[in-house]
């Protein structure tokens, strides 16, 4: 069966407060927490198209901040304007859902999986879960019954009838349907001006039943500041060690320039062919960096297509991946490399380049670990075709994140 999903990331978060960006874009872990939403979903390979549903007021900033998280154009992922209510961008967001099955496939999905933008934690088996049990329900929904006494208030707070808790869930998202009957109860709530609190509500009172799984107390949905703490724990973020990220990199000799190999000139050796100065010391650590704190890749951050980047000094591909691991609360605090090339000779000038690295990263010149070696004659780089970079690169927490990002203007 086609499988889509619809993440509804609109609202405008106002508990926040006046100034702030909407929870689903607070930053976490170096990521907004609509991406870390996404990515959750995604995680189910059966979802074979997603489409995030992001506030109508400043849609184009959002989705231009969000798509160096979200994969290139083309990919499962992609962004629609919402609308006033949830409902209303739920609808949207199948419409657009519908558009691109439609165009990519030539038919609909048979399953749609509506979930929270600000639900970044679900496991993986439950999105398993809630899909499988919509295969065969219709619609399923994830919900914990929930662990405390539940007493029905009267509007002046006092307490009135207790609540049977075993016949109660606490609802979650994911929420699966058949698409058919996801687009049906939409319509039949617009057409009766009813207003329900999520999709299974609407599917509920077109008459059709909705089968529950368990839900996980892990799957939290972020409605205030102090939710950011829980879910960076959820996320893997405090446990207050250090993370390793890894990178490659290899680039072949031009005819023209000036080598530039861990942000210093080799005068006389061609420079490497790329978009860039072509430093691919530089480009492997940047990925390393980004990777450490499962950030989008060098190529997402700063695409070849981009005209402004063309000779671009790789210095700036580091710093603006020590940016995004800033935000994730992390910083170096060692990196070890190998450059694997037969021309130029490294020897001479491995310590010169530690010291600049060391500078570009913050950190001492014994942090950094260089090595320089050869493939023996064996492939491009032993015919001195070009070269490659390898990188490894522990990040270590730092204290908190810093300030939330603002919204678009």
């Amino acid at each position: 069966m086609r499988v889509g999903a619809v993440v509804v990331a609109a609202g405008s978060g106002t508990r926040f407060g006046a100034g702030a960006a909407p929870k689903q874009f607070q930053p976490v872990l170096g990521l907004p927490l609509v991406v870390h939403s996404v990515r959750a979903v995604l995680a189910s390979e059966r979802v074979a198209r997603l489409v995030v549903v992001l506030p109508e007021e400043g849609f184009e900033s959002w989705q231009a901040d969000l798509r160096p998280y979200l994969g290139p154009e083309g990919g499962r992922v992609s962004c629609c304007p919402g609308g006033a209510s949830r409902q209303e961008s739920t609808s949207r967001g199948l419409d657009a859902l519908d558009a691109r099955f439609e165009e990519e496939e030539g038919a609909v999905a048979d399953l749609v999986a509506v979930h929270d933008g600000a639900r970044p934690a679900p496991p993986q088996s439950l999105v398993e879960e809630v899909i499988e049990a919509a295969r065969h329900h219709g619609a399923a929904i994830p919900g914990c019954r929930p662990p405390d006494t539940l007493w029905r208030v009267s509007g002046d707070g006092n307490v009135e009838t207790l609540v049977d808790r075993d016949h109660t869930v606490a609802v979650q998202t994911p929420q699966c349907f058949r698409r058919s009957l996801l687009r049906e109860s939409l319509a039949r709530a617009e057409e009766a001006g009813l207003s329900g609190t999520d999709e299974a509500s609407l599917v509920r009172a077109a008459g059709h039943p909705v089968r529950v799984v368990e839900g996980s107390p892990r799957n939290l949905k972020v409605t205030r500041p102090t939710d950011l703490e829980v879910a960076r724990t959820f996320l893997g973020g405090a446990s207050g060690m250090p993370r390793l990220g890894f990178g490659f990199d290899a680039h072949r000799f031009g005819t023209r320039g000036t080598l530039q190999l861990g942000g210093i000139a080799f005068p006389g050796v061609p420079a490497l062919e790329g978009h860039s100065d072509g430093d691919a010391v530089l480009h492997a650590l940047t990925d390393a960096i980004l990777g450490g704190v499962a950030g989008p890749d060098i190529g997402a951050l700063f695409p070849s297509s981009d005209p402004e980047l063309r000779g671009a000094a790789s210095e700036r591909f580091v710093r603006r991946a020590l940016e995004v691991a800033a935000r994730a609360g992390y910083g170096p605090g060692q990196v070890d490399l190998t450059i694997i090339a037969e021309r130029p000779r490294l020897a001479p000038r491995i310590e010169e380049m530690r010291q600049r690295l060391g500078d570009l990263l913050g950190i001492a010149p014994g942090a950094v670990g260089l090595k320089a070696t050869t493939t023996d004659g064996m492939g491009f780089t032993g015919r001195g075709e070009g070269l490659a970079a390898k990188a490894l690169v522990r990040l270590d927490p730092w204290p908190r994140d810093p300030e939330p990002a603002s919204p678009p203007g």
